[in-house]
């Protein structure tokens, strides 16, 4: 199947973004394909790297997995086979506890925390597109992170099961409360050497 164009009437679903070739970077947004950015910068793999080695470390033993991208997470709508789900992203970083969501090759449903280090070139990706379908799935909490400000914004989902006002982290540390009170400086991840 040749890569097709992005924002094409078609609506895709697992079975055909499996069909997309490797070397062609998607996502599926509810059926919405939307090509990848090319190679993130060195800065981006900088502090993707620091925010992983402080997971790892801190979730050590406790039964969740620290898993990065490039790695499926299908959001399904309902009780949809995962061939037919319509939501196929890949974070850049995500937390799973309930084991029985990892498969052989996906994670399916909502991870409990997601981190998007924002991409310059497509903001909107992640501030907007992704922040309403992370919401609308249930994924716990959702870090923002802006190397270019070395800034974090934090979503938790209300009882409500909604978002409310980010947490902005600018100086300081930065807070999990779902991951067993996570606290990392800013200073240890946008540290660039």
């Amino acid at each position: 199947m040749p890569f097709p164009a992005e924002g094409t009437s078609k609506f895709y679903c697992y079975k055909d973004y499996i069909e997309i070739p490797s070397d062609e970077k998607c996502e599926i947004i509810e059926g919405v394909l939307y090509a990848m950015v090319p190679a993130p910068s060195t800065q981006h793999q900088i502090v993707l790297r620091n925010l992983l080695v402080q997971l790892v470390n801190h979730l050590k033993d406790t039964g969740c997995e620290v898993l990065s991208a490039p790695y499926d997470v299908l959001l399904p709508e309902g009780n949809e086979d995962p061939e037919d789900v319509k939501t196929v992203v890949q974070p850049d970083i995500l937390v799973v506890c309930d084991r029985s969501k990892l498969k052989d090759k996906y994670c399916l449903g909502a991870p409990d925390f997601i981190i998007e280090v924002v991409s310059p070139s497509r903001p909107s990706m992640d501030y907007v597109k992704k922040l309403h379908i992370y919401e609308k799935h249930g994924v716990r909490e959702y870090w923002i992170v802006d190397y270019t400000h070395q800034e974090i914004m934090s979503y938790r989902l209300s009882g409500g099961g909604e978002y409310g006002r980010p947490e902005i982290y600018t100086s300081g540390e930065v807070v999990s409360t779902i991951l067993d009170n996570l606290v990392i400086p800013l200073s240890d991840i946008f540290v660039i050497e």
